[in-house]
Formats: C-alpha cells, structure tokens, sequence
C-alpha cells in the first residue's frame, strides 16, 4: 500500500513538472520561400506557447503568398523551439547581411541579388504601410533594425 502511494506521488508530481514544462516551451513560426525571379524569403515570426498555434500563424502567413504568388516555391514552413544562424539573428534583431523587413511579429530576410532583392525589401515594406501594418520598415544589409 505504501508502495502504491509513493508510485502515485511521484506520478502526480511528474505530470505536474512536465505540465510546466510543456506550458513554458515556445515555438518559432519559420518560413522560406524560393521565388521565380532568383531571390528568397525566410521570415521569422514572433514566438507562439504551442505548437499548434505555431503551425496556425504559418498557414495565415502564406495563405495569400499561395493565392498572390502562383510561381513561389514554398521550401518549408516549420515550428522551432530554438533558433540558430541567420534565423535566430533576423529573430534577435540583429543585423543580417541581406535586406529585411522589420514589422510587428515578424522580421524577414530577402536573399539574392543585393540591388533586387533592396528594391523588392523597399517595395514589400511600403506596401504593408499602406495595407495598414503599423511601422513595416525596410532595413539595409548589415544594418540594424529600428527599436521596437
């Protein structure tokens, strides 16, 4: 009997550290997309607390990509619980050695050739203001993004 009572204990408590565990987690919603005109996209969003809510916010990022870029290759969209190399810098605000977007929840790298892929950073970034999002700017290779 007290066997039974200890195995129990210590069951409850292990379901309640993995309950924290699990509820303290985060996951990064990362895109990359391959254009037709040579240049790519990684975008990196805010962090979501679950992983389902991770993969939404993937799927209302490229739902009008799809429908707006019928020639865009989508590489991956995936959830990270943790960031590295040029994800984790575009993610951390740091300056990245391509043009980026820098708008509310999520940043975004444009790789490819460094003359198009600034006039295509320019021309994404103008049209999210006038879409309505809030402070969507354009930052130059290698430069850091405006404070949030």
């Amino acid at each position: 009997m007290k066997q039974t009572l200890i195995a129990i204990v210590l069951i409850a408590a292990a379901a309640v550290v993995a309950h924290y565990h699990v509820a303290a987690q985060r996951y990064f919603p990362i895109v990359h997309i391959s254009s037709s005109d040579g240049l790519s996209y990684l975008a990196v969003m805010d962090p979501t607390p679950e992983r389902q809510a991770c993969g939404a916010a993937n799927d209302r990022y490229l739902k009008p990509i799809k429908q707006l870029c019928r020639d865009c290759r989508i590489d991956y969209a995936r959830c990270e619980r943790a960031l590295e190399g040029l994800e984790a810098q575009i993610h951390d605000g740091k300056p990245v050695p391509h043009p980026a977007i820098d708008a509310p929840g999520f940043r975004m790298a444009i790789v490819g050739e460094a003359d198009m892929a600034q006039k295509t950073c320019a021309y994404i970034a103008a049209g999210m203001v006038k879409q309505g999002v809030r402070a969507a700017a354009c930052v130059a290779a290698n430069r850091p993004p405006p404070a949030r």
